[in-house]
C-alpha cells in the first residue's frame, strides 16, 4: 500500500531571468542555447550532469551520424561548427564511411565522425562561453512555470535547494519531454507498454586495441563471431560495432542490450544501468577469447550513464511520418534536414532494422511546437513524430539541427514578445540559412 504526504507550499528564489531558458545540455540542447544567444537572446542552459553532451559525452556515443545522406550533407550550422572545432581541439580527424552494423544480417553504409567525448566536454564549454550563454551544470530541470496557462520558466534542483528560472520562451531538450509533460502537453507512449520501447545500450571504452587488425578481418567472419556470443549468452546483440578516437588504439563498443525498462522512470533506470554493466562483463572476456585485435583489451572507462533510445514525444501541431522519412519528403517549413537511416532495434531476438530514405527529408518547424502549451517550444528526441520516424529523426546529427532551430526561433519569439507558434517560418528558415544552417533539401540544388 502506498501512502501520501502533502508537501507545505514555499516561496522559491527566481535565480535568473531570461530571454530563453533551455533545459538539457546535450546535442540538442547545446545547439539551441548556442544558437538562442547567438541571435541575440539573453539565454540561460541547464544541465543535471557536471559537463554537456549528454548522449555525445555521458553515454559515450562516440561518433555523430546523420550529417550526411549519402555524399552530400545534410546538417551545418551549430553542430557543423562543433565537428570542425573537435577537428581543430585533436577530438576527431573528419568524417568517414563506416559499414554500420556490419556483422547484423543488414548493414548499410552512412558517413560518420568519430570523436573523442572527453575532447567534446571542453569544446561545448568554450562555443557555450563564447556565445554567453550562462550555463548551469549540476542542476535538474524538473518542471514548468505556468503563468495564465503558458510557460514563463523552469523550475530547477540545485545541488542544495530548488531554483526557479524565468523566461520568454522556454525549450524542452530533456530527452523525456520532462517540460512539456508538466506544462500539460500530451505525449506519447503514456498508455503504451515500456517493455516494447527500442532496448538501451551500455557504452565502454577499451584500450589497447588493434583497431586495423580487427577492421581487416572479412564482414563474414564478423557475423560468424556475433552469432557465436549469441549463442554463448556473452553477446546480447548480433552486433561487433565500435568506434575509434584519432588516438587509434581504443575502441568504443555499442555491444550490450537492454530491454524492457523505461528510461524516463528511476526505477527502471537503476535497473537498465546495472544491467548494462553486468552485460559488459560478459562481452569484455569474449572480445579478449575470440576476436582478433582485441588479445590486450581492457575496461579504461564506462560510460557514465546509459544511452536510452526511446521514451516520450509530444504531439505537436505538425507530426512527422515514417513515409516522410522513407520517401525524402520536404516541407515548405522546413527547418531542418535529415538523412540518416531509419534505425530501429529491436527488442527480441537481437537484431535491428536498417533503411536508407529515398532522398533527405525535412523536419517541419511545428513539429517542434506543442500543440496545446504556449511559450515552449522542443528539441531532441521528444519532437513530435511516429515511433518509427523518430529512428531516423534521432541521430545526433540531425537533433543538431533541430536544437539550433529551436534556439533561433526561441530568440525571434522572445524579441518580439510572440508565442513560438506565432514566428514566421519564412523569417526563421531566412535567419538559419545566414547561420550557415541547412534548411532546404541538397538535392534542389544539384547541378
Amino acid at each position: 500500500m502506498s501512502r501520501r504526504i502533502t508537501v507545505p507550499a514555499r516561496d522559491v528564489r527566481v535565480t535568473a531571468e531570461a530571454d530563453v531558458v533551455v533545459a538539457g545540455g546535450g546535442p540538442a540542447g547545446i545547439c539551441a542555447a548556442v544558437a538562442a544567444a547567438r541571435t541575440g537572446a539573453r539565454t540561460v542552459l541547464l544541465e543535471r550532469a557536471p559537463f554537456l553532451g549528454g548522449t555525445a559525452t555521458g553515454a559515450m556515443v562516440a561518433s555523430f551520424m546523420g550529417f550526411f545522406w549519402r555524399d552530400r550533407r545534410v546538417a551545418g550550422g551549430v553542430g557543423y561548427e562543433v565537428t570542425q572545432r573537435l577537428i581543430e581541439a585533436g577530438g576527431a580527424t573528419g568524417f568517414t564511411r563506416y559499414l554500420l552494423a556490419e556483422a547484423s544480417e543488414n548493414p548499410i553504409e552512412v558517413r560518420t565522425f568519430p570523436f573523442d567525448p572527453e575532447v567534446l566536454k571542453s569544446v561545448l564549454d568554450e562555443m557555450a562561453t563564447e556565445a554567453g550563454v550562462d550555463v548551469l551544470l549540476h542542476t535538474q530541470a524538473t518542471e514548468a512555470i505556468l503563468t495564465d496557462g503558458r510557460v514563463t520558466g523552469v523550475l530547477a534542483q540545485g545541488l542544495f535547494k530548488p531554483e526557479a528560472f524565468g523566461a520568454g520562451v522556454v525549450i524542452d531538450a530533456t530527452g523525456n519531454a520532462v517540460i512539456a509533460r508538466t506544462a500539460g502537453c500530451r505525449a506519447e507512449n503514456a498508455g503504451d507498454d515500456p517493455a516494447g520501447w527500442q532496448p538501451m545500450t551500455m557504452m565502454a571504452r577499451l584500450a589497447d586495441v588493434d583497431v586495423p587488425r580487427f577492421r581487416a578481418l572479412p564482414r563474414e567472419r564478423k557475423r560468424r563471431l556475433a552469432r557465436q556470443g549469441m549463442a554463448t549468452g556473452e553477446l546480447p546483440q548480433q552486433l561487433l560495432s565500435l568506434v575509434s578516437s584519432p588516438s587509434g588504439d581504443d575502441a568504443f563498443i555499442l555491444m550490450t542490450r537492454v530491454s524492457g525498462f523505461d528510461g524516463s522512470d528511476t526505477r527502471d533506470l537503476a535497473q537498465a544501468e546495472m544491467e548494462g554493466r553486468r552485460q559488459l562483463r560478459g562481452v569484455v572476456p569474449f572480445l579478449r577469447r575470440e576476436v582478433p585485435g582485441f588479445e590486450r583489451a581492457h575496461v579504461v572507462a564506462v560510460a557514465p550513464w546509459i544511452g536510452v533510445r526511446e521514451t516520450w514525444r509530444i504531439i505537436g501541431d505538425s507530426r512527422l511520418e515514417e513515409a516522410d522519412v522513407l520517401e525524402g519528403r520536404q516541407s515548405a517549413e522546413a527547418i531542418a534536414q535529415g538523412g540518416g537511416p531509419l534505425d530501429v532495434h529491436h527488442r527480441d531476438g537481437g537484431g535491428l532494422s536498417l533503411i536508407e530514405p529515398a532522398a533527405p527529408f525535412s523536419v517541419p518547424y511545428r513539429c517542434l511546437v506543442p500543440r496545446d502549451v504556449d511559450g515552449l517550444t522542443v528539441a531532441g528526441r521528444c519532437v513530435s513524430a511516429t515511433r518509427t520516424a523518430m529512428g531516423a529523426v534521432r541521430h545526433m546529427g540531425t537533433v543538431m539541427a533541430i536544437g539550433h532551430a529551436a534556439g533561433a526561433a526561441g530568440a525571434l519569439a522572445a524579441r518580439e514578445r510572440i508565442r513560438p507558434r506565432d514566428v514566421r517560418v519564412s523569417e526563421l528558415r531566412d535567419l538559419l540559412r545566414s547561420q550557415g544552417a541547412v534548411v532546404d533539401s541538397p538535392l534542389s540544388h544539384a547541378g
